[in-house]
């Protein structure tokens, strides 16, 4: 242990690194001894340290490699894919076991991942006697070790040739998506993992990559993150096998697919309905949380600047979304989580208004203030209504009284059109006022207390 922490002090060092950058073989031979450190020693710890020091060792690498390529670009400056074969794998994309650093870090990795995580390994499922294990939370030092592990995974591709990127990337997804599938757990206080929230930054590291740009490699990168896309979604199905499935991980790690790649790669009909499938799944949750969470999401995706991708959803999903916000005036939200609930899908229902076209205002508004207005009390069973119940009112009533100036002349027209509406929203507009003057005299009615003096004579001359 006293070994590994000294390592990486060392590797700490500007000299180090580039001692170490410049050595490939060298650094290979590091991993290689830290590979069967790992094969004797178990502890977690030790293991920790292993991760950190191959950490340091690829950062030196990357930090090295970038400077090659800077110097090689001011050099070929204005030449078109004038680095094609700079970084490991060259124009062939071949990893020569025993020479490349990001072969040997691959070893290790998969072997940290696997030890800690055997349903990564696709022999031991073949297995006439494997028998299938749930996703369960891991111990919360293997966690981290699972998490650290797949952060360096998702950088490795940078160390590569774009042929050699494509070389690994299928492994380096297929371990990324594995660990989110088999990490993404419901937590009693809806917490996210550690190991998932590396499993989506890596997926979103990979995604918007330089690869994703190169244009001789453009048929690989499509196929693979449509099939990335598509184990995601998999794995994201509704299974009795997987109870405590964590819906939320799995929907952010869809989001991410749709807003970091292109509409081209994404927006085919298979996993546009996939994707579709799995927000409306999410609407319907019994769990407010959840529902939340997926309007948030939605939201980022209605918002999208491609509109060829954004408006599919927002025809498919948008309806739903009216729907069930309609539906809260039958059944008011009893809980603060699912107060939290039905603002964010007004929130996301603003947004869709504030995105509308001009002549599609009064149709949008429509739909929008008549829902708010169901959500205003009747004056005279506000003073008895649940302090949840007042709070929606409170909510609806505000954003009420800032969307009328926002689009005066359309918020008029609906108004307008629909008498009952008006006659409620006058009256909780004069309730609210009332309330306000009334809170206002109370505080004026109250008697000024007359402050003690803050110094006291002990002897009294009276």
């Amino acid at each position: 242990m006293s070994c590994l922490q000294a390592l990486f002090t060392l590797l700490e060092s500007p000299w180090a690194k580039t001692h170490i950058a410049e050595d490939q073989l060298l650094a290979v031979e590091l991993l290689n001894v830290l590979h069967r450190l790992l094969l004797t020693r178990d502890p977690p710890a030790v293991q920790l340290q292993v991760t950190a020091v191959v950490q340091e060792t690829i950062r030196a690498a990357q930090d090295h490699l970038q400077r090659q390529r800077t110097s090689k670009g001011k050099e070929e400056e204005g030449e078109k894919d004038s680095q094609p074969s700079l970084g490991e794998g060259g124009e062939t994309g071949e990893l020569v076991p025993g020479k490349s650093l990001v072969f040997a870090a691959m070893e290790l990795l998969v072997f940290i991942l696997v030890r800690h995580l055997p349903q990564l390994n696709t022999r031991v499922k073949e297995s006439p006697s494997h028998v299938a294990l749930r996703p369960q939370r891991l111990p919360e030092e293997s966690a981290r070790l699972v998490a650290n592990t797949v952060s360096i995974l998702a950088g490795l591709p940078s160390l590569c040739s774009p042929a050699g990127g494509m070389t690994i990337l299928p492994t380096v997804l297929f371990l990324i998506t594995g660990v989110l599938r088999e990490t993404a757990v419901k937590t009693a206080d809806n917490s996210v993992p550690v190991p998932v929230s590396a499993a989506l930054q890596g997926i979103k590291t990979i995604i918007t990559s330089p690869l994703a740009r190169v244009e001789s490699m453009q048929t690989q990168w499509t196929g693979l993150v449509r099939s990335s896309l598509a184990s995601v979604l998999e794995n994201s199905q509704p299974d009795e096998s997987r109870p405590d499935m964590d819906e939320v991980s799995m929907l952010t790690a869809i989001t991410l697919f749709l807003l970091s790649a292109s509409n081209e790669l994404v927006g085919v009909t298979a996993l546009q309905k996939g994707c579709m499938d799995r927000f409306r799944n999410a609407l319907n949750s019994s769990d407010p949380w959840v529902q939340a969470r997926c309007y948030q999401l939605l939201l980022s995706v209605f918002q999208h600047s491609s509109r060829a991708l954004s408006t599919p959803y927002i025809h498919a999903l948008a309806p739903l979304m009216v729907e069930k916000l309609k539906a809260v005036e039958r059944s008011r939200p009893g809980t603060a989580a699912e107060l939290q609930a039905v603002q964010e899908g007004i929130r996301v229902l603003e947004n869709l208004v504030g995105m509308g076209e001009e002549q599609n205002r009064v149709q949008l508004l429509a739909l929008l203030v008549p829902t708010l207005v169901s959500y205003l009390l009747d004056e005279n069973a506000i003073s008895s209504a649940p302090q949840v119940s007042k709070a929606l009112h409170d909510f609806a009533l505000q954003n009420l009284m800032r969307i009328g100036p926002l689009y005066p002349a359309a918020f008029k027209i609906v108004i307008g059109a629909a008498p009952e509406l008006k006659i409620r929203l006058e009256s909780a507009i004069r309730a609210n006022q009332a309330s306000s003057r009334a809170k206002a005299a109370a505080r004026q009615a109250q008697p000024t207390v007359q402050a003690a003096p803050t110094i006291k004579l002990k002897t009294s001359f009276f």
